[in-house]
């Protein structure tokens, strides 16, 4: 036997196996790279709705699926997830932390401004040719939508004050007169 059969029979044993490795491999980036386009899915559709529990699920799941690669017990980001999740980090630390804003248009302007450069990282990250402020006008909200939101958060903060005792839910008597039989 020489070295051509034995390298023969080696490649026959291992093919199979080679094989299934190599799909498996792809199938898990393919999913890897679906549930980042999720995330991104879920934060086009609902960043003019940003206080829906989707939208949050899906900002909280950034940190996850753009961690990158591990290797070894090492952590290995590409540069394009390395920007995502530092456009995360700066958004959340501002969502989380309001007191140096005494305005809240300003602290609501800011809130647009590092949304929309995560947006954008994102965007970069998984091809798609958006610029910044695509990404900021393009959006659809219905005034009716926002209408209804105002109304429940009135009807809510209200319900809330008769609750705590701060206010009462006001009355009119509108006749006390006798019916004679």
């Amino acid at each position: 036997m020489d070295t051509t059969d034995i390298v023969t029979i080696l490649a026959v044993l291992f093919s199979p196996i080679l094989a299934v490795q190599a799909q498996k491999y792809i199938e898990l980036a393919k999913e890897s790279k679906n549930r980042k386009l999720q995330i991104f899915y879920i934060l086009m559709s609902t960043r003019a709705t940003r206080l829906t529990t989707e939208h949050v699920s899906a900002l909280n799941m950034i940190d996850i699926e753009f961690y990158g690669k591990r290797f070894f017990g090492k952590r290995n980001q590409s540069e394009g997830e390395k920007k995502i999740t530092n456009a995360w980090k700066l958004y959340n630390d501002h969502l989380n932390n309001n007191s140096p804003y005494g305005n809240p248009d300003i602290w609501n302007e800011e809130v647009d401004k590092l949304f929309n450069s995560l947006l954008y990282s994102i965007a970069k990250h998984l091809n798609y040719d958006f610029d910044e402020v695509q990404l900021k006008r393009d959006c659809y909200r219905p005034m009716g939508h926002e209408n209804i939101e105002k109304s429940q958060l009135r009807i809510l903060q209200g319900l809330v004050e008769v609750l705590d005792g701060e206010k009462a839910i006001p009355m009119t008597i509108e006749s006390l007169s006798r019916k004679n039989n």
